[in-house]
């Protein structure tokens, strides 16, 4: 399967909700395609760098997004950012 393809995939919401919301049905396909793809980063299924390309945004706009929908860019457990802190600590710049 060619990973450039594009696959459509048709999904039904009231027009109501649409109309409610002012959104166009482009701009409902695009929202969706958004959550969709932060969705995706949320659960650990694709990268922040795949999730930026996905959306045709830089990377640094894709932390941005994240940080306004309130989802965590670094997710460490303690025990994962303690060891980070301590490697961070052992680096010494050449």
């Amino acid at each position: 399967m060619d990973a450039a393809a594009n696959v459509t995939v048709q999904v039904t919401l009231p027009q109501s909700l649409l109309f409610d919301v002012g959104l166009s049905r482009p701009e409902a396909s695009d929202a969706l395609f958004s959550a969709f793809v932060l969705s995706l980063y949320r659960r650990d299924r694709i990268s922040a760098g795949k999730a930026a390309r996905l959306l045709g945004i830089h990377r640094l706009t894709f932390i941005r997004m994240l940080a306004e929908e309130g989802i965590p860019y670094l997710d460490y457990t303690p025990d994962e950012l303690e060891a980070e802190i301590m490697a961070v600590e052992r680096w010494t710049p050449q």
